[in-house]
């Protein structure tokens, strides 16, 4: 898996500081933010298809840091596992 971190799509990511550290169900990249040490969802689609748009702009946080992220999956119900349902989730979370 360190070669996917080759492809020119996760290189953007990188060099905007998203740094992969797996993928959703779907393929989505789950991301650390290395500006504010939070952990988030990178919409794959968008990622592969437009080689001008910036990772950041299609990038869902979920507020948390790693360790959160990880708790939150086995503890919260319905926890995110891709950039749709993290971006209903934090939008959830805001009306909340």
């Amino acid at each position: 898996m360190p070669e996917n971190n080759l492809y020119e799509e996760h290189k953007r990511c990188i060099d905007n500081g998203l740094f992969i550290i797996g993928y959703g169900l779907n393929g989505d990249p789950i991301v650390l933010d290395l500006n504010t040490n939070e952990i988030g969802y990178v919409f794959h689609d968008e990622l592969w298809e437009d080689e001008e748009i910036n990772p950041r702009e299609i990038y869902i946080s979920l507020e948390c840091s790693l360790p959160e992220f990880y708790f939150n999956s086995v503890t919260i119900d319905n926890y995110p596992v891709d950039g749709t349902e993290a971006e209903r989730y934090m939008d959830k979370k805001v009306i909340d």
